[in-house]
C-alpha cells in the first residue's frame, strides 16, 4: 500500500473523461446507471412523473443493473452514480461508508417498500440488512427532501423497491458466487402467481468473507532501554511505529425475506414484505511486526535507536472487536390507484446492534473476559397520501406521518469476549454495568401543489410541518459489586418545524428542461446525543432540549436529449446548514467536574456541480460519464466556557471528495455483455497531509470489469474484476487491491 497517484495517472482520468465525455457518452437504457429521460419515476414528487419533468436531479437504478454487475451491497450499486461516493476500505464493515454530495447515511433518509430505516440510535443505515438480489428498482432523489418526507432527507432521498411476482406463474433467480478473500454469496428467490388474486414470493441469500489485513496498530516511541528486534520496526512520517495488526476482517450475513400480495381489484391490493438479517464480523489472525530471535512479540519493550522504545500491548487496538447486528423489517402497503391513495405501515425491530471488546487480554488468542456494548430500537411509521390530478391546472398531494422511534443501549459484562451471551453474572446488575435510552415521536402533515401556470412553465409548492417530542429519557449505573451508580430520568423535550420547497421547470421543448429548486430540510438529533448519559464515567450528559440541525438547499438544473441516444443531466446546487451538532466539552463551576455534551454550535456551507453524460452508439454499444465537483466548509464560533478551547474558526471539509468522476461502457449481444468502467475520487485530506501511508486518505484512480456471458438458457456466467490495475492507496486504513469474483446465476 505504498504507490501515490503520478501524474500520468491523473493525465489518464483526464484523458478517459475528455474522450468519453468528448461522445457524450453514457449507459444505454437498459444497463447500469440507467437515466432515460423518459423514464418514469414517484419519489421525487410522491406522484408518477416523467424524469425529464422532475425538477430534482434523479438517478434510478433497475434489478438488470445489479445483476449484469454481479453487485452484492447497496452501496456498490449505488456508488457510481453522480455526487456518490464509497469508501473502499473494509474499516466500516462488510460494507463501505456512503456518502451522497458529502452527506452520509445519518443525513440521507432511507426508504424500504415506504418504511423509514433509519436507525433510532444514531439515524444511520445498515445496509447488510438489504438485500441486492430482492430489489427490483432504487430511486435516488439528491437535494432537500423534508417538505415531502420529513427529517433526515437533507442530502437525498433513497427508495429501495423489492421484488414481487410478475406476469409469468413462477419468477426468480439463483446466485452462487465466489470470489477474493473467500468470499462467497448464495442466493435463491422465488415469486410465484398463485392466481389472478393472490402471489407471494420467498427468498434467502448467505453472504460470507475471511476479508483482508486493513486496520495497523501504531504506536509512539517513548524514552528508555528495551530488547533488540530482528529487523527494524516500520516508521510512519507522523514518527509512530507500525506495530501490528489486527488481522482479517472476516464477517457474514444472512438473510431472510418473504412477500405476500393480494389484489382486491384491478385497482386495489395490499401487500406485506418481511426481511429478517443477521450480521457478524470480526477482527482475525492478528500479528506484529516485532520478532526476537525468529519468534513473534505481542508485549514487552523494544528498542528503536536513539534511546527510544516502544511498547505494544494486547489490547482492543490489536484485537479489535467482535460485532453483531439482527434485525426485522416489517411493511405493509394498500393502494389504490384508481383514486391515487396510497397508506404504507413499517415497523424497524433491531434487536442488536453493537459489538463487544476485550478487557486486559493476557495472551494472543484471548477468549476471556470483555465488555459488550450494544442497542437494540425499534421504529413505527405510518405514512398515508391522497392524490388529485388534473383539477384544472392543478396536480395535488396531501398526506400525513407519524413516526415512534425508541433506544436502549446496554453496556455488559461477558466472561468471554468472543461470546455476547456469556454475561458474567457476578459483576454489576447481572452483568450490565450501564444503560440509557429514549423515546422520540414525530406528527406531521403535509401537502405539495403541481400548479401548470402557463404551457411551458410548471410550479411546484410544497410545505411539510412536523412535531417532534422526545421522551423517557433514562440512564442507569452500576458499580462491580451490583451497587447503583445512580439512576436518573430526564425531561421531556419538544420542537416543531415547518419545510416548505418551491421548485419551477420549464419545459423549453420537448428535449429540454430547466428547473430551479429551493428547499428546507432538517435531521433530528440522534437520540443517543439526546439521551447518552454515561454514569460509569466517561461524563456524557444528556441534552434533551438539542435542536435539529436545518438546511436551506437552492438548485438550478438542466436536462437534455441531445439526440435519440444521447442525454444532458447538469446541476448545480449550494447549501447552508444551521445549528451544527458538536460534542462539546465544559467544567462544572460547583463540582469542577469535566463533563460532555452534544450541542447546536456550528454552521456549514457546501456547493457543487454535477454532471451526466450517456450515449447509445448502437444496438450493441454504450457509455456513460459522471463527474461532480463538491465543496464543504464549516464554521464553529467561540464557544464560552468549553475546556475544547474551540476558538471562532472556518475551515474546509476535507472529508468530501472535491472531484468525483465514473466513467464506462459497455457491449451487448445475444449472449455476452462486457463492461469496462473507471473511478476517480480525488483525496479527502488537508493538503499538507502525507499521502501514500496508513492512516491517509489518498487519491485513486481505477478500473472496474464484469464480463456475462450466457452458457444456457436463462443460466450466465459471470466474472468480475475490481481494480484491475492493482493500483494501492489508502482509506484511511488498507484497501484490498485487486479482488475478482465469479458467479453462476439462474433465472426463472
Amino acid at each position: 500500500m505504498k504507490k501515490k497517484i503520478s501524474k500520468s495517472l491523473l493525465m489518464t482520468t483526464l484523458i478517459t473523461g475528455l474522450c468519453i465525455g468528448g461522445v457524450q457518452s453514457a449507459f444505454a437504457a437498459d444497463n447500469l446507471n440507467t437515466f432515460a429521460l423518459d423514464e418514469y419515476v414517484v419519489t421525487a414528487t410522491r406522484t408518477m412523473k416523467q424524469l425529464q419533468e422532475v425538477p430534482a436531479s434523479v438517478s434510478v437504478v433497475t434489478a438488470k443493473d445489479i445483476e449484469d454487475r454481479n453487485i452484492s451491497t447497496v452501496p456498490d450499486v449505488l456508488q457510481t452514480l453522480p455526487g456518490v461516493y464509497v469508501s473502499q476500505s473494509a474499516q466500516y464493515g462488510p460494507t463501505g461508508n456512503l456518502t451522497v454530495r458529502g452527506y452520509s447515511s445519518d443525513n440521507i433518509l432511507v426508504l424500504v417498500d415506504g418504511a423509514p430505516v433509519n436507525n433510532a440510535y444514531n439515524n444511520d443505515v445498515d445496509w447488510e440488512m438489504l438485500p441486492v438480489e430482492n430489489i427490483e428498482r432504487i430511486e435516488l432523489v439528491k437535494g432537500a427532501g423534508s417538505s415531502l418526507y420529513g427529517g433526515r432527507a437533507v442530502g437525498a432521498v433513497i427508495n429501495i423497491i423489492s421484488k414481487e411476482a410478475s406476469d409469468k406463474k413462477v419468477s426468480g433467480s439463483a446466485v452462487l458466487s465466489y470470489g477474493s478473500n473467500s468470499t462467497w454469496k448464495k442466493s435463491v428467490n422465488a415469486n410465484i402467481n398463485v392466481n389472478d388474486r393472490f402471489s407471494f414470493g420467498v427468498g434467502y441469500e448467505n453472504k460470507k468473507s475471511d476479508g483482508y489485513k486493513n486496520y495497523l496498530y501504531t504506536a509512539s516511541a517513548t524514552s528508555g532501554s528495551g530488547v533488540q528486534t530482528d529487523k527494524e520496526i516500520p516508521q510512519l512520517s507522523s514518527g509512530k511505529y507500525i506495530l501490528g495488526g489486527r488481522g482479517d476482517k472476516e464477517w457474514e450475513n444472512e438473510h431472510i425475506n418473504a412477500n405476500f400480495k393480494y389484489k382486491f381489484d384491478d385497482s386495489k391490493s395490499i401487500r406485506y414484505t418481511y426481511t429478517h438479517n443477521e450480521t457478524e464480523y470480526r477482527y482475525a489472525n492478528p500479528w506484529t511486526n516485532i520478532y526476537v530471535n525468529g519468534q513473534p512479540q505481542f508485549s514487552g519493550s523494544f528498542d528503536v535507536g536513539n534511546g527510544n522504545i516502544v511498547k505494544p500491548s494486547i489490547s482492543s487496538s490489536i484485537l479489535g472487536y467482535d460485532g453483531k447486528k439482527e434485525s426485522d423489517l416489517h411493511t405493509l402497503n394498500y393502494s389504490d390507484e384508481a383514486n391515487k391513495f396510497i397508506v404504507n405501515f413499517g415497523y424497524l425491530d433491531v434487536t442488536r446492534n453493537g459489538y463487544s471488546s476485550p478487557s486486559s487480554p493476557k495472551t494472543i488468542p484471548w477468549n476471556g473476559a470483555g465488555s459488550d456494548s450494544f442497542y437494540p430500537g425499534e421504529t413505527y411509521s405510518l405514512d398515508v397520501q391522497k392524490a388529485w390530478e388534473n383539477i384544472g391546472k392543478h396536480n395535488i398531494v396531501v398526506g400525513g406521518n407519524y413516526r415512534q422511534e425508541s433506544f436502549d443501549q446496554i453496556v455488559t459484562r461477558l466472561t468471554n469476549w468472543r461470546d455476547h451471551n456469556s454475561f458474567d453474572k457476578t459483576y454489576g446488575n447481572y452483568g450490565v454495568t450501564a444503560e440509557h435510552g429514549g423515546t422520540a415521536k414525530n406528527m406531521a402533515l403535509f401537502i405539495q401543489d403541481e400548479y401548470k401556470f402557463s404551457e411551458p412553465f410548471t410550479m411546484y409548492l410544497g410545505v411539510r410541518y412536523d412535531k417532534y417530542k422526545k421522551q423517557d429519557g433514562y440512564g442507569r449505573g452500576y458499580n462491580a459489586d451490583g451497587s447503583s451508580q445512580g439512576s436518573k430520568e430526564y425531561d421531556t423535550a419538544t420542537f416543531s418545524e415547518v419545510s416548505p420547497k418551491l421548485a419551477f421547470d420549464f419545459k423549453a421543448d420537448e428535449t429540454t428542461n430547466y428547473y430551479v429548486s429551493y428547499g428546507h430540510s432538517f435531521n433530528p438529533p440522534p437520540l443517543y446525543q439526546v439521551y447518552r448519559n454515561d454514569v460509569s464515567g466517561n461524563n456524557y450528559r444528556p441534552n434533551p432540549d438539542l435542536e435539529p440541525e436545518t438546511a436551506d438547499t437552492f438548485e438550478i438544473g438542466l436536462k437534455k436529449r441531445l439526440s435519440d441516444k444521447t442525454a444532458l443531466d447538469l446541476n448545480a446546487y449550494y447549501i447552508e446548514t444551521d445549528d451544527k451538532i458538536l460534542n462539546v466539552s465544559y467544567k462544572d463551576p460547583s463540582t469542577s467536574e469535566k463533563y460532555t455534551i452534544y450541542d447546536n454550535v456550528g454552521t456549514e456551507k457546501r456547493r457543487g456541480i454535477e454532471l451526466s453524460l450517456q450515449h447509445e452508439f448502437d444496438k450493441n454499444w454504450g457509455a456513460y460519464f459522471n463527474y461532480a465537483w463538491q465543496k464543504g466548509e464549516s464554521k464553529v464560533p467561540v464557544i464560552p466556557g468549553s475546556t475544547n478551547r474551540i476558538k471562532s474558526t472556518t475551515s474546509d471539509e476535507y472529508g468530501i471528495p472535491k472531484h468525483l468522476l465514473h466513467a464506462g461502457i459497455d457491449y451487448k449481444n445475444d449472449k455476452l455483455k462486457a463492461l469496462v468502467e473507471c473511478q476517480y475520487v480525488s483525496e479527502r485530506q488537508s493538503p499538507d497531509d502525507v499521502t501514500g501511508e496508513y492512516g491517509s486518505e489518498d487519491a485513486f484512480f481505477i478500473v472496474n470489469t464484469a464480463l456475462n456471458y450466457e452458457v444456457a438458457k436463462n443460466a450466465t456466467l459471470q466474472f468480475t474484476i475490481n481494480n484491475l490495475f492493482d493500483r494501492d492507496f489508502y482509506c484511511s486504513s488498507m484497501t484490498p487491491g485487486r479482488t475478482y469474483g465469479v458467479s453462476l446465476r439462474y433465472s426463472f
